[in-house]
């Protein structure tokens, strides 16, 4: 009989924690999900067009990312990040890589532009006469 009663205490106590998880589980959890969800935010991509004047090539080790200064026809120059896989076409839509680019080539950048406004990556890269012929 002790033992019947042992056994049958033991088989309440896993109950209460078995439901207890199932509690937390199906009304808790959802509300901690709903306080980490981030807004969705749709990124603006805008376009510059000028001569590339610099092309600083990548070096990991001091932390160097590939970047090229554009200057338009107004002197306004800018700086762009090139993201590994950005898409680079020339005149005619032909997709080119990143060795193409070369230094006075007319450029049409699609890029966009992180929330404090300090950094552009570039989307797109269209060559629209090359310095090189």
């Amino acid at each position: 009989m002790v033992s019947f009663l042992f056994s049958l205490n033991l088989l309440i106590k896993r109950m209460k924690i078995l439901l207890s998880l199932i509690f937390f589980t199906l009304f808790l959890t959802p509300s901690f999900a709903e306080r980490e969800t981030i807004p969705a935010t749709i990124l603006q991509s805008q376009a510059f067009k000028g001569q590339i004047k610099e092309i600083i090539l990548p070096d990991s080790f001091k932390g160097v990312r590939h970047e090229v200064s554009v200057v338009n026809e107004r002197g306004t120059k800018m700086n762009f990040i090139l993201p590994a896989g950005i898409g680079i076409y020339g005149p005619n839509w032909e997709v080119l890589n990143l060795k193409k680019i070369q230094l006075d080539d007319r450029v049409l950048i699609e890029y966009t532009t992180n929330k404090k406004g300090d950094v552009n990556r570039a989307i797109s890269i269209m060559i629209m006469n090359s310095a090189g012929g």
